[in-house]
């Protein structure tokens, strides 16, 4: 009577259960795609930032994550945001860090360049992708810089910046065993032509001084170099090392010994910047100071 016959009701519900078998198979699918909500760390995880001495010389720091929870922790992408970076800090390994209850994972980031113009003072964001059990999100929180290793170290790269506007300043080469000392380190300068800086002095470090001139724990090597707008003579300066202390221990542990602290003015303001040996140029000068000790090989 009703013009529906029973081949069209079979179609009907046919229809339905593939519907429904099509929503079923599809629902996993939209699940695995969807991005974990943004928010706070979860219960009993923290965080903050280290930098430790083997980290400097290769310009890392690390992001501490301490896993207080009873289960264990995975932790994926990684970055790090500050007004005081040029771009975002990203981790030097992308690999999966696993955190066991209770414990702390280090994970190490390439600090980037530094966006000069703002305060050395300020503060990180950390965001990071975890799971914990069936759990899983994307922290975004305050990084805390625990050590307070970060403005000194913007202010640093800052003046940095500046003086490289009028010089290139680098430690150009090494000869072991100058002078009846540890050996002679160069330090070479190229002005731009710039002018507007002077290179006043260059202070000893743990493990290296400059005879009667680097006794003292707070001493310093006067080098005096004037940069005047025009100049652009290269020019280099010979400074010879001397161990601070013989200490077979404190040469094998070294992390800052060959990174040098120089006094500069530029820009009409004083300033330090750090100053690294090159790897190779490192080696070299930790076996002169083996051989000088007499602990060498």
């Amino acid at each position: 009577m009703s013009g529906i016959t029973d081949a069209t009701v079979h179609r009907r519900r046919l229809g339905a259960v593939v519907l429904v078998v099509a929503l079923a198979m599809s629902a996993p699918a939209c699940a695995s795609t969807a991005q974990p909500p943004t928010g706070e760390l979860p219960d009993g995880v923290s965080v903050r930032l280290v930098q430790q001495r083997s980290d400097v010389a290769v310009h890392q720091a690390q992001v501490e994550i301490t896993n207080g929870t009873d289960s264990p922790m995975s932790v994926d992408d990684l970055s790090v945001s500050d007004p005081r970076f040029a771009t975002d800090a990203a981790r030097v390994l992308h690999r999966t860090s696993l955190i066991a209850p209770g414990s702390t994972v280090g994970i190490r980031i390439q600090l980037p360049d530094p966006a000069c113009g703002v305060p050395d003072d300020g503060s990180s964001t950390v965001e990071f992708a975890w799971r914990i059990d069936e759990r899983a999100g994307l922290a975004r929180t305050e990084l805390p810089d625990a050590l307070g290793f970060l403005p000194a170290m913007h202010a640093r790269e800052c003046v940095a910046d500046a003086l490289g506007e009028a010089a290139a300043v680098s430690f150009t080469g090494f000869e072991a065993g100058a002078g009846d000392r540890v050996g002679v380190l160069t330090l070479g300068i190229v002005p731009t032509g710039v002018g507007g800086a002077t290179i006043h002095a260059i202070r000893q470090t743990n493990l290296l001084g400059f005879g009667a001139e680097g006794t003292g724990p707070d001493a310093a090597l006067p080098l005096d170099v004037d940069l005047a707008a025009g100049d652009r003579a290269a020019r280099e300066v010979a400074i010879a090392l001397e161990p601070f202390r013989c200490d077979a221990h404190a040469v094998q542990e070294d992390k800052r010994g060959t990174i040098f602290t120089v006094d500069v003015t530029v820009a009409g303001g004083d300033g330090q910047i750090e100053l690294a040996a090159s790897p190779d140029m490192r080696a070299e000068i930790l076996n002169a100071v083996a051989e000088y000790c007499g602990f060498g090989s």
